[in-house]
């Protein structure tokens, strides 16, 4: 190895300890939200999670938890994230030096890439995406390594990395498709030339085909029945629906080309926030050294241009405009265009100045160290110990939502906790669904969510964080509340991302609708916490809305359903796919009709001062009669509010 070729393994050494050191120190030691309960459960079982059924993390990440053990298995595989987000930044480093970069160009795109927020966010926590940017910059050293020297070896090796990259997130069959592109462009004399085009097309497929040989574990684990068997991909039709996440396309936001127009803002506004302004502006100047340099701009480019097509096309109204995570690929791109721009600004500036590129990823580091420090992160974990504490021994539980079922299998599957409930993965695969004939007293079923059903003898009773099937005419059983807060909730020093917002508005709506018909002051209280704690929530803002329509309270109402569209124009996400603004709409006329009917109530009797308890008493007295019952309970409600209060 020659004295260069040391210099630059010893700088991406030092770029993969210093993030490591970063990531590691703000890790979560506890079971994160969203997918991440499902995902580590996955590797530690050897099950099968959510499709496309992820084998390469799941079997990288058993092996990690057993070669590493250190805390808790989320804790492990937390690190298991900053592990391969540390090395993705070296490895990129590596790509541009081979590209003929300079070593402080390259450290800071490299170091920048590391620190940008979406990319710093996902390299803390248990999820997939910082293995795929792993993958992402593996297959690319060796495509640059083909761009500069045609070694058809390196190209070959390109394609490999590519297929088994994509045995961890599909977004590596699009890096394919780019890179098969990207070659044509490169070497346009292919084109003329079909037999030698052909040989080169059969090597490249045949290495990318490779790579895709652990999704054998799918099938082959689905026949053993794991506990954990999302999709039942044991069979040619089931592995093709996992693979091929057929049950989630029908969530894209792209209702018509419209639709491209605002996707488009949303991702190009989101660069200058991962890489500030500066570095936006050097990837600028990289992008227009097309042809004139040593790192294949045009690959970048391409790789932007699908990840943003295939995002619009696909994703969800929270995968395009609440998170950016699906973006990290097109962020590394960038940051690599950054290398290039820096090397063409500062080409005339003394060698010790030129560091001076390293600006961009200090003040990342500066300014978002804060937002994910999660290493006091105990929130979902909390929830759901706080429902697990809610059932008695021996009940089923039959759990949904991701944001709580996923934190749940893990705790149960994993830690072993509470053995003796039978928990029902509602949704998951085959879900164990509980016996259709089943005794209320004596055989006990919760749910995480009301189950909405509608049956005569059965009634589903808020009962904490939980609900339980009751026979209807038994009295209702006391709540249990095993804690009125979760950990860390109020503490400013952990960051409380969408989901976890989500999950502490889901909370106090399940305390507030615990409380409805037997405290209203405490329910309200509640809600109002909710509503506080996951301010862009249009579900949560569409379920108060009914609430307080439901009690009479159109004011409060209407600005839920208000704020609910404010969030999200489009239907909410739900099987009948309803409208904040159709409820709004009809809220409205009934609010108008009612203030009506008691601005006459108020010119014909004489009423105490308005905002008052006795007020609301007496136009309570009043509605119910003229036969206005709702009504008259909105005003009742707010007596008692005021009471409450006094």
């Amino acid at each position: 190895m020659s004295a260069p070729d040391r210099i630059d393994h010893a700088t991406a050494a030092v770029v993969a300890g210093a993030l490591f050191v970063v990531y590691a120190l703000g890790a979560s030691p506890s079971i994160y939200v969203g997918d991440s309960g499902e995902l580590v459960a996955a590797a530690a079982t050897l099950g099968i999670p959510h499709p496309s059924g992820y084998p390469l993390y799941v079997l990288l990440g058993k092996l990690w938890t057993l070669a590493v053990p250190v805390g808790e298995i989320a804790y492990r595989m937390s690190l298991f994230s900053a592990a391969c987000g540390s090395l993705a930044a070296a490895v990129l480093y590596l790509t541009l030096r081979t590209a003929g970069l300079s070593r402080p160009a390259s450290a800071g795109a490299a170091l920048a890439a590391g620190l940008a927020p979406s990319f710093w966010s996902q390299a803390n926590v248990q999820r997939v995406y910082t293995l795929n940017a792993l993958c992402l910059v593996g297959s690319l050293w060796p495509a640059v390594a083909w761009f500069r020297h045609r070694s058809r070896t390196a190209l070959t090796a390109a394609f490999f990395i590519a297929g088994v990259g994509a045995c961890n997130h599909l977004f590596m069959v699009l890096f394919g498709a780019s890179l098969a592109l990207f070659v044509v462009l490169a070497e346009p004399r292919l084109v003329v030339r079909p037999i030698e085009l052909a040989r080169l097309g059969l090597r490249c497929g045949a290495a990318f085909a490779a790579g895709l040989l652990p999704y054998l574990y799918l099938p082959i684990r689905s026949a053993m029945n794991p506990r954990l068997d999302w999709g039942d991909p044991e069979t040619f039709e089931n592995f093709i629906a996992v693979v091929g996440r057929h049950d989630f396309w029908e969530r894209a936001y792209l209702e018509g080309w419209g639709d491209l127009a605002a996707t488009a803002a949303d991702y190009a506004t989101s660069f200058p926030v991962e890489l500030t302004w500066a570095g936006v502006a050097l990837a600028a100047v990289g992008a227009a050294a097309l042809g004139r340099s040593g790192y294949p701009v045009a690959l970048s480019l391409l790789v932007m241009l699908v990840n943003y097509l295939a995002l619009s096309m696909h994703g969800s109204r929270s995968d395009i405009f609440i998170w950016h995570r699906y973006y990290i690929p097109s962020y590394l791109a960038a940051a690599a265009l950054m290398a290039v721009g820096w090397d063409r600004v500062a080409s005339r500036l003394p060698a010790l100045a030129r560091w001076s590129v390293l600006a961009v990823p200090a003040l990342l580091l500066a300014t978002g160290w804060r937002a994910h420090d999660r290493s006091e992160f105990y929130i979902a974990e909390d929830f759901a110990n706080a429902v697990l504490e809610s059932v008695p021994p021996g009940a089923h539980l039959s759990a949904t939502d991701d944001n709580v079922l996923f934190v749940l299998i893990y705790l149960h599957l994993v830690e072993g906790a509470r053995p003796d409930v039978n928990l029902i993965l509602q949704g998951v695969g085959k879900a164990d669904l509980p016996p259709l004939r089943f005794d209320p007293a004596s055989d006990p079923l919760y749910f995480t969510h009301h189950p909405n059903w509608d049956l005569p003898e059965l009634e589903i009773v808020p009962m904490g964080v939980v609900y339980r099937a009751h026979r209807r005419r038994d009295p209702w059983p006391e709540p249990v509340l095993p804690r009125s807060e979760l950990a860390g909730e109020h503490d400013p020093n952990v960051p409380k991302d969408y989901l976890t917002q989500n999950l502490l508005g889901h909370f106090h709506y399940t305390l507030g609708f615990t409380f409805e018909r037997r405290d209203w002051p405490r329910a309200r209280r509640e809600f109002d916490a909710s509503a506080a704690a996951a301010p862009a929530n249009d579900v949560l803002f569409y379920n108060l809305g009914l609430v307080y329509a439901r009690n009479g309270l159109y004011d409060d109402a209407v600005a839920a359903f208000a704020r609910s569209h404010e969030i999200n124009p489009r239907h909410i996400a739900s099987l009948s796919k309803p409208r904040a603004s159709q409820r709004l709409e009809l809220t409205r006329a009934e609010q108008a009709r009612v203030a009506a009917v008691e601005d006459a109530i108020a010119a014909a009797h004489e009423l105490p001062p308005a905002a008052t308890t006795a007020y609301h008493e007496h136009m309570a007295a009043l509605l119910d009669g003229r036969g206005e019952q709702l009504a008259a309970h909105g005003h009742r409600l707010r007596a008692l509010e005021l009471a409450a209060g006094e």
